[in-house]
This record gives structure tokens, C-alpha cells and sequence, in this order.
């Protein structure tokens, strides 16, 4: 092999022409000693002074935004300034004109121009420029004549511009694409798209939320901030765990889901009050609102003996964030469900609570979105549902005015009705376009079978009770009792009215003086506190997940949140004679729809913890699992409750995104692959032998 580079090198003194051979020869998997050999061969030190010149450069004594905020100065001092940043567009270059474009680092884009009788070396290079090369421009500030649609009122006449590094040829390849739909971009060119004015507002807003929240947990609240090991110990918290090896046989570390049993041993510590923006890691499916590492707000509080005063500080987190950040009210549902501005005052209005049955019955949904007051009739005494004995409530709802009866269609609007939207069934439903339709709805559902007339039900009733017209949209579903079944189909065929109809059907706001009937939906924030869950779930049996209704094994238990989390003291009893109906002190915030964050009151006695974990969730290895956080509450733990909000989704509804990969810099793909860096890698089998692992082909 030796011998055949050292031919080549003699027969072809072209080292560019040697490279292109090298490179066809290694894509057909040939020759790779000479391919590895020829690299080396060709591997020059660059160029000393053009190299050491893009290290050598001036900074920048302003910004877009500076200069656009105090344009009049700039222009009546003739004021010599310098901006770097990154080509936005190619330059277009005129016989005696060059025009350029420069975004700098908050994502603004202002355009320099450079005269060929003046500056002939400016133009020269400009001719060069290729988009997203970094560049650094020097000039004076002229006004700009203005064309229709352009906000700038400025352009920079160079004196000078540097190159201070290229862009290789996937930048130019990229550009319509940036240009246009920036988060379309291939995932691997990442720092492209963060070079957009969407991205770095999204990154820039998420770093102001993140130093608000501790000035405000700090300086209002007196909490202190404490960091919690990664490498933790695998404990069953509800999802799979990411798992890591040791050198030591069958030993594993398990990185933390989040840092509950952490802080809770903390508070056996003596600190009253702790709070930590924590990495957390679940390898779970993933969404748009789902990463398999990812930040939340976490804090923990002692000596509590309600969890008012958890919310308390919550409440204040929030309505900072969107009062100083957002510069937007938060709104809550009054007793009347309208809609009130939260008052960050002690005396002020605060967030309602919905409990979690009332929530189920009037949303279908833990986390319903109440700027719409789309809510649920039951028609518990007019009808029976007998298709599954378990689920024999028969509820509907309507879509006030949906549609003109007088149209031509006849269907419901498929984002309303197709199977890909629901997880199992979907509801039925109907279009009232007469006043035929206002009862021929439940005469063909009683001939399907799908429930039965009660007695000594009249059709003036149902008439009376559901008060449809022309032009509703009427879905009619069932439900257990105790619906753990969330969404029901009703809960799913609300978001998905909401979704289809936007501003429809919204809740009107109470101000001080009068009541306010429209508003922009989109961006009225509206939040509510969940509580009084159940504090425990039978285990749903997966025999047939295709299966209409879901069936439950109400012998085994598992905590609907988690198994730390305190029983109401007046379903305390039932702990033991029927822990299905044992209602939790846990909480969740919930706004426009969105879970942001969950907690509870703690269970800081050790023996009622062990009760829970021996008697009633059945697990064996209690001790083995948990019991560092029982020798530390049975040494003195004070009582003690907490909270963890989503940072990234509160970030995302900041900004104003339904993804979380947009406030997250180097996000994971759906199959959980960082294509920047290409993760995870595959390890060779050496590395593996050390950590006791062996691989299988699959």
C-alpha cells in the first residue's frame, strides 16, 4: 500500500487532483491506507497572515437595536461605529453600488452599502461574501429611504469590512430556506437556525425568566439554592430511568428523574426553604412538550402546614414572569366563570381551584383550558350507558352556533371526528342542522344500542335540558363515575373544538369597571390551581390496547402522582378500608390548557410512608429502594411541601411557541438523537468489557 502512495505522489504532482482521487477512491471503499495516508500528505499549516488576521479585529461599539433606538444622534454626530455579525443575505454588487446585509447577535438585520469610486478594496471583497459568513463592518450612519414594508430607517456606508471566517457551502445551499421557514432547517445545522431573530429572542427570553424566577424565589422569599447530585440510584417515580454503568459488577447509577427524594431529605437538613433549576431525565416517548433531558423549577418548603403557602410563592413566580417579561395580566375563573386579573398583593385575587371531579365532569380533562366555556351536560338522568358497565354515564357537548345550518355540508369537521385524534373511541357526533336533528340524535343511538331511555323520561325534557338549535355541533360520549380515563372522549373532542374554532366560545373578563366580551384568546393567560386528585389509580391492564374501553385491575395500586405525597386528613380512615376513594394534597398549575407544574404536601412521618409503600403499593423491596428517605424522615424531618414547574414549557408559552425545542438550544430529535453531535454513539467492545457489558444484535 506504501508503494502505490508513493506512485501516486510521483505520478500526480497536483495535490488537488490527488485529493479528488483519494476521496472517489474512499466513497467506493477503497484503498483506505492510501486514503488515510494521502489526508496526511495533504494536511498544510493555512496561511500565517491570513489566518492570524481573522483573530486580530475590532469590536463592536454597538448593536442594531442601539443604534435604531437613538437613530438621531447617530446621524447628526456622524458617528463612526462597528458592528459584527453574520451575513444575512448575498451581497448584491452594482457597477459602481455594492449592497450588504448584516444580522448581528440579537437577530436584527440592517443593510450596509459600499461606493465603487471610493473604496475599491470594499467592493472586492463584498463580491466574495457568501451568507452566514462572520464579518465585522466599519462605517458612518446615513437615513435610508424607506420602501413599503421595511421598519429600518437606517443603513451603514462602509469604510471598511473584514472577513473574520467563511461559510463553507452548505450556508449558501440553506439561505432561501433560513429565509423563509428558519425551523424547517436540517437539525444539524442547529446554529444556523439560532442565528434567527425567532431563536435568539426564544434563548434570550428563556435566560431573563430563569435569573427573574431566582431573584424573585431569593429576594421575596428568602429561599436558598442548592444543587442536587445527577449520578442518583434507580427508584421506581412513575417513568423509565436512564441507566449508568459502573465498573463495578451489576452496579448502576440511575440519573434523576427529578430531585424529589433529594430535596425532601433536605428539609430534614434544616434548610426551611430550597429551590434549584434542575436537569431532570426521563427515557420516555417523545412529543413537542416531552425531551429525555430537560429543566425544571424545583422547590421545597418546611414547617408548611398548608399548601397555600407553596401556592403563594408560585403565584408570585408566575405573575412575574409574564408581568415583567411578557408585560401581560394573568387572569383566574371567578365564582360567576368569568374571567379576573390575579393580584400579586396578599389582599389580592388569587388563583382559583378546581377540583379534580369537577374538572373531569365539566372539561373531561385535568388541565382544561378555561379561556373557553365549552363545558359538559350530563344526561346522567335521562339516558344509560350499557355498552360497558363500567362507564355508564352518558354526557354531550355543544358547540353553541358552530356553523350555518343553511350550508351545504353535512359533516362534522374531520379534526372533530377522526380516529387519529383519540386514543381509543371517539364520541358521536352530530351536525343540528333542522329541527328534525334535535331528536333524531338519540333515537339512532338507542338503535345502536349505545344506551338506553330511563323511565318516565319525556322528550320535552331532553328537549328542555339541552336547548339545541340549528347550526350546533352536538358530541355525546360516556364515562365511569370516577373517571380515570383522562382525557375522556368528551375531554379530547373539547380540545379539539377549541383547536378548530380559535376565540370561539370565550369566557368574558370582568374588569373593575365592566364586562369585557372580546378579547384575543391567544394571548390572555388564564391559570387555576387542580387539586384534591385521587391519590391513588388502579393499574390499567394492557391485554388489548385496541380495546374501546379500558380495563383496570382495581386489586394493585400506583400513585397517581407519586408515592410521597400526603392523603386529605379527612380521608385519612379510608387509607385502610378503601384507599381508591382517598383523595391527595397535591396540586397542579395548570394555564391555558397547559400542565407547567405539579406538587404536594409531603408524607414526613416515616411510618405512614412505609405503610404506603408495604400495604397499600405493595413494594417488596421498600427499603432497599427507599429507605434513605425513611431513616431521614424518621430522624425529625420537619412537615414539608413542594413544587416543580416545567421551565421549559413555561419558557415556550412565554415565547409564544407549542414546542419546547424552541427555548431549548441543542434540543433531542423524536427518536432522542442530538444531530448536532450526533448522539448517542455506539461504544467498542473494550470500553463496554470494563463497564460489564455486553451487546446483542437485535
Amino acid at each position: 500500500m506504501c508503494g502505490s502512495v508513493t506512485f501516486l505522489k510521483k505520478k500526480i504532482s497536483n495535490p488537488f487532483k490527488l485529493r479528488k482521487i483519494i476521496w472517489n477512491t474512499e466513497r467506493l471503499h477503497m484503498l483506505p491506507t492510501l486514503a488515510r495516508t494521502s489526508r496526511r500528505y495533504l494536511s498544510r499549516l493555512p496561511d500565517k497572515t491570513s489566518t492570524l488576521a481573522k483573530f486580530n479585529f475590532p469590536l463592536a461599539t454597538n448593536t442594531i437595536k442601539s443604534v435604531t433606538e437613538n437613530i438621531a444622534d447617530f446621524i447628526n454626530n456622524k458617528q463612526k461605529i462597528t458592528l459584527n455579525g453574520h451575513i444575512h443575505r448575498k451581497a448584491r454588487i452594482r457597477p459602481t453600488l455594492g449592497f450588504g446585509f448584516l444580522r448581528d447577535s440579537d437577530g436584527e438585520v440592517i443593510q450596509f452599502i459600499a461606493n465603487d469610486a471610493t473604496n475599491h478594496k470594499i467592493i472586492d471583497t463584498m463580491k466574495e461574501l457568501t451568507v452566514e459568513e462572520s464579518v465585522s463592518i466599519c462605517g458612518f450612519v446615513q437615513p435610508k429611504q424607506l420602501k413599503e414594508g421595511e421598519s429600518k430607517s437606517w443603513e451603514l456606508v462602509l469604510e471598511d469590512i473584514q472577513i473574520l471566517n467563511s461559510s463553507n457551502i452548505d450556508a449558501p445551499r440553506l439561505e432561501k430556506l433560513k429565509q423563509t421557514r428558519p425551523e424547517d432547517l436540517p437539525p444539524q445545522f442547529r446554529y444556523l437556525q439560532l442565528r434567527t431573530a425567532f431563536y435568539q429572542n426564544a434563548l434570550r427570553t428563556r435566560s431573563k425568566i430563569s435569573q427573574l424566577i431566582r431573584k424573585v424565589l431569593v429576594d421575596n422569599h428568602d429561599f436558598v439554592e442548592i444543587e442536587t447530585p445527577l449520578l442518583f440510584k434507580s427508584t421506581p417515580e412513575g417513568a423509565r430511568e436512564f441507566l449508568v454503568p459502573t465498573r463495578s459488577p451489576n452496579q448502576f447509577y440511575a440519573l434523576p428523574q427529578s430531585p424529589q427524594q433529594y430535596k425532601q431529605i433536605l428539609m430534614s437538613s434544616g434548610f426551611t426553604k430550597y429551590f434549584q433549576i434542575a436537569k431532570c431525565f426521563r427515557d420516555e416517548d417523545l412529543r413537542s412538550d416531552r425531551q429525555p433531558e430537560f429543566t425544571q423549577v424545583d422547590l421545597e418548603m418546611s414547617y408548611v402546614n398548608s399548601s397555600n403557602q407553596v401556592m403563594q410563592v408560585v403565584e408570585d413566580v408566575v405573575l412575574n414572569v409574564w408581568g415583567k417579561v411578557k408585560k401581560t395580566n394573568v387572569y383566574t375563573l371567578n365564582e360567576n366563570g368569568e374571567l379576573v386579573k390575579v393580584d400579586a398583593g396578599a389582599e389580592g385575587v388569587r388563583l382559583s381551584k378546581l377540583d379534580y371531579l369537577t374538572a373531569l365532569r365539566e372539561y373531561g380533562i385535568d388541565k382544561p383550558d378555561l379561556r373557553s366555556n365549552i363545558s359538559f351536560n350530563s344526561l346522567e338522568s335521562f339516558f344509560t350507558s350499557f355498552e360497558d358497565p363500567e362507564f355508564p354515564v352518558v354526557e354531550a357537548c355543544v358547540l353553541r352556533g358552530a356553523f350555518d345550518p343553511l350550508s351545504k355540508s353535512s359533516k362534522p369537521p374531520k379534526s372533530l371526528t377522526s380516529e387519529l385524534h383519540y386514543s381509543r373511541r371517539r364520541p358521536y357526533v352530530f351536525m343540528i342542522k333542522s329541527k328534525d336533528d334535535v331528536r333524531t340524535w338519540y333515537e339512532l343511538l338507542l338503535q345502536k344500542g349505545f344506551m338506553r331511555l330511563n323511565d318516565g323520561v319525556s322528550e320535552e325534557r331532553i328537549h328542555e335540558h339541552l336547548n339545541l338549535q340549528p347550526g350546533d355541533i352536538l358530541a355525546v360520549s360516556n364515562r365511569s363515575h370516577l373517571p380515570y380515563e383522562n382525557p375522556t372522549p368528551l375531554g379530547k373532542f373539547r380540545q379539539l373544538a377549541i383547536a378548530e374554532f380559535p376565540g370561539k366560545w370565550q369566557r368574558p373578563i370582568r374588569s373593575e369597571k365592566d364586562l369585557i366580551d372580546t378579547y384575543n384568546a391567544d394571548e390572555t393567560i388564564v391559570g387555576s390551581w387542580l387539586v384534591e386528585f385521587p391519590l391513588f389509580n388502579p393499574v390499567e391492564i394492557s391485554e388489548d390496547i385496541n380495546a374501546p374501553y379500558p380495563k383496570y385491575d382495581k386489586s394493585k395500586l400506583e400513585s397517581t402522582h407519586h408515592p410521597f405525597t400526603m392523603c386529605k386528613s379527612e380521608d385519612y380512615n379510608l387509607l385502610e378500608t378503601a384507599p381508591l376513594g382517598v383523595r391527595g394534597e397535591h396540586y397542579d398549575l395548570v394555564i391555558n390548557g397547559v400542565e407547567v407544574g405539579g406538587g404536594s404536601r409531603r408524607i414526613h412521618d416515616a411510618a405512614l410512608q412505609q405503610y404506603i409503600f408495604e400495604e397499600i403499593l405493595k413494594v417488596n423491596n421498600y427499603q432497599q429502594l427507599f429507605g434513605h428517605l425513611l431513616k431521614a424522615l424518621s430522624m425529625g424531618c420537619p412537615p414539608h411541601a413542594g413544587l416543580a414547574l416545567g421551565f421549559d414549557r413555561l419558557c415556550a408559552m412565554v415565547v409564544g411557541t407549542s414546542s419546547i425545542k424552541d427555548v431549548i438550544a441543542f434540543p433531542k430529535n423524536q427518536s432522542g438523537s442530538d444531530r448536532v453531535v450526533e448522539s448517542p454513539t455506539a461504544v467498542d467492545e473494550k470500553t463496554l468489557n470494563e463497564y460489564f457489558i455486553t451487546t446483542k444484535n437485535s
